[in-house]
């Protein structure tokens, strides 16, 4: 397969060569508003523009996340998201951070936002900006792998209101209002409200696994000249699915969140240099489980308070009952300046996490209760203080080489240490003709633990976790003509003290994990209204693979009259981990619009068409289960109507 992407990319370059005026921006859309914050010296960037989120109807950004390239968008025993890194799958990742404009909404717990956010909707955004490569170094966050920045609707560009309603199989349905006003003393405000409810449920050994959901969505935004005040809040209740339970369906559990956050950005000077920003979130989580049985070794698989040997049947908890609520503070300033041809960004940041159990106790087979005031390993604080100076130096007028450097200094309670971690990456931009141009970065970066990695650690090892290092060095090539753009993109990553979730909790693994990767991507402009855009990855790892190492996707869309319309089949290669056989997933989609009228359209969708969707690994029993796969996605069809008014 993948020789034949690579011949249909190579003939088709040949073919359709022409001149053009300008490498990054001539192909792109003048309607795309993502070109006035996209920044190439951030990483290998994909771009999705309001365009393309309109004419492929994408609702969630589920949508976007199941085809994006050397990585896999699986889910977990609770019937969340999860995103691994392509050949890898992991519960909870902390290789990806997401952010609504300015504001990171993944979890200060897991580094995950599925949990508060869920499948974030995609009706208030204008744009998505997805990066590879750890961005922190230029924006003071938290670091990383992937960095998935979503921008949203300004009320200067919408002044309006807009209602959408969507129904889908089995009953699920969505309802949202957006509302935009620019005032007299020049602010502008724009309101988000949306309300979901999911209802479906699975079937496991002729026995039913739920995964109902219910979520509301709030979002203001207020914005006036050189200040920016964005406040996000959800509150959602869903079923636990698998949950805990060691037999993988649960008597009952229900999970509720509740997510606040508030972000305070503010330019200063005649030229906007200087950006001071202060962000405050916090997030509840409810977890209740239950899942009584005959036996003493049949329960919840909660590993932290499992004491494996002979007093084994007497720790296995048969009921949680958990409430838990974590703060998070950021405060950050940044100053841009420019000297004979270099740019400099400098700037300085400053972040606190809190981990408090308002109440956590667990009941075993034997009904013994025991309580928790505490995080399990006692983690349950940190700060981190960070140093970071970017510098772009125009060698010449086609040549840019990029220098990025931050210091991180952690201060953490107890058991685990102090520390303080240095790391940079170097890059050039080359771009000898109008329609070609190379990209290049090596980057040394790091991921310390977290509050959960550190719950969940393997007990004989827990005060010794260390922070994952990687080295990460990258390559991309683009090619373009007047209707077409080739990129090719190389990745090799080398990672030690990598954090690895064994039966008994996270350890760091001995060995170097390596991966080394290659991404196709083709895009083909039939006209102004019809695209179609393949992909093609493939990655090679040095151990054993436990999901798809392979992977791509063939998309078209476009629009003729009153009449838009789009198809994609997205597939990851199939893989065997011990006992286990997972196939191929080919996840087809489709979808028509026809615009009623410039106010008012109604849309229909299917989506996993073929139902037969990726699908992720788990198992079955407390202390030597077996192995099984499962779907991540059924097939579904959505039926939706927005009108603006």
């Amino acid at each position: 397969m993948k020789k034949i992407f690579f011949i249909y990319f190579l003939l088709s370059n040949i073919i359709f060569a022409q001149s053009l005026d300008d490498l990054l921006d001539k192909y792109e859309d003048v309607s795309n508003k993502s070109l006035q914050t996209v920044d190439e010296k951030l990483g290998h960037v994909f771009i999705y523009s309001q365009k393309d989120i309109r004419l492929m109807q994408y609702k969630k950004l589920g949508d976007i996340l199941k085809e994006l390239p050397i990585m896999n968008y699986n889910q977990n025993r609770f019937g969340y998201s999860s995103l691994s890194l392509a050949g890898s799958k992991t519960t909870v990742s902390g290789f990806f951070r997401f952010f609504i404009n300015d504001h990171e909404i993944s979890s200060p717990y897991n580094q995950s936002p599925f949990l508060g956010w869920g499948d974030i909707p995609l009706d208030f955004v204008d744009h998505i900006e997805v990066y590879y490569g750890d961005s922190s170094l230029a924006l003071g966050n938290d670091t990383g792998i992937y960095f998935i920045r979503i921008y949203t609707k300004k009320a200067y560009n919408e002044n309006g209101n807009e209602l959408n309603l969507e129904f889908e199989k089995a009953g699920t349905k969505a309802q949202s209002f957006m509302h935009s006003q620019i005032l007299e003393n020049g602010w502008s405000y724009l309101a988000y409200f949306k309300n979901y409810d999911k209802n479906e449920t699975q079937n496991y050994k002729k026995q039913d696994l739920k995964n109902n959901e219910n979520r509301k969505y709030a979002y203001f935004q207020l914005n006036k000249n050189k200040t920016n005040i964005d406040i996000g809040y959800v509150k959602g209740q869903k079923d636990n699915f698998m949950g805990l339970s060691s037999d993988v369906v649960p008597d009952s559990g229900k999970l509720k969140t509740e997510d606040f956050y508030i972000n305070l950005t503010r330019k200063f000077l005649y030229d906007n240099s200087v950006k001071a920003k202060f962000a405050y979130s916090i997030n509840y989580r409810d977890t209740k489980e239950k899942n009584k049985a005959t036996s003493p070794m049949v329960g919840l698989s909660l590993l932290p308070v499992l004491e494996f040997g002979p007093t084994l049947p007497f720790s296995v908890p048969q009921k949680l009952d958990e409430k838990l609520k974590f703060i998070k503070i950021d405060v950050s300033l940044t100053k841009d300046f420019k000297y004979k041809n270099n740019d400099f960004i400098a700037g300085i940041s400053f972040s606190k996490k809190n981990y408090d159990i308002k109440h956590r106790k667990t009941v075993n087979f034997f009904n013994q209760v025991k309580e928790y005031d505490d995080a399990y390993n006692g983690f349950n604080e940190e700060k981190t203080y960070s140093l970071f100076l970017e510098n772009e130096y125009k060698l010449f007028d086609d040549l840019t080489f990029i220098l990025n450097g931050k210091i991180n200094k952690y201060e953490r309670d107890t058991l685990i240490k102090d520390s303080t971690d240095k790391v940079y990456r170097v890059g050039f931009i080359y771009t000898p003709f109008e329609n070609l141009g190379f990209k290049t970065f090596y980057t040394k970066t790091i991921l310390p633990p977290t509050f959960y990695g550190v719950d969940f650690a393997d007990k004989t090892t827990k005060t010794d976790l260390n922070s994952q290092k990687y080295n990460i060095y990258t390559a991309e090539g683009v090619f373009t003509t007047e209707n077409s753009k080739f990129r090719v993109i190389f990745n090799d990553v080398r990672i030690t003290d990598f954090l690895y979730f064994t039966p008994v909790g996270f350890r760091n693994i001995e060995d170097e994990v390596h991966s080394k990767g290659l991404t196709f991507i083709y895009d083909y402009q039939f006209d102004e209204n019809n695209k179609i855009v393949l992909n093609y990855y493939t990655t090679r790892l040095n151990q054993k693979l436990n999901n798809s190492s392979k992977g791509g996707y063939i998309k078209f869309f476009g629009e003729y009259g009153k009449i838009s319309y789009f198809s994609s089949i997205i597939y990851r290669n199939s893989y065997r981990y011990l006992d286990t056989y997972v196939p191929s997933a080919y996840d087809l989609n489709m979808g028509i619009t026809y615009n009623y009228t410039d106010d008012f359209s109604i849309s229909l969708q299917g989506s996993n068409i073929l139902d037969k969707s990726t699908q992720s690994l788990y198992k079955d029993g407390l202390i030597n289960g077996s192995n099984f796969s499962y779907e991540d996605r059924q097939k579904n069809f959505m039926l939706s109507m927005k009108w603006v008014f």
